[in-house]
């Protein structure tokens, strides 16, 4: 069933994290319409300076993407 990913920058703590993740599973599956028993969720961190590499590859013109971020320059975040 659905997994859910959150790419982020790092610097939070665990807990915060964790939260995060369980947070999302229970709007996805409000929404959805599917118990959480069947969603699984992970959150991958990345350093400002990998972000560029992360936003070129798996945001910037990716057509699954369909909320897109308010910025385009991903080094900047304008």
């Amino acid at each position: 069933m659905p997994h859910i990913i959150i790419k982020t920058i790092s610097g939070k703590s665990p807990e915060q994290l964790k939260d995060a993740a369980k947070q999302a599973i229970a709007a996805v599956s409000k929404t959805l319409g599917k118990p959480e028993k069947y969603f699984s969720a992970a959150v991958e961190e990345y350093s400002f300076g990998e972000w560029e590499g992360v936003f070129n590859e798996n945001i910037k013109d990716n057509k699954s993407v369909l909320v897109k971020p308010g910025y385009s320059n991903p080094v900047t975040f304008e």
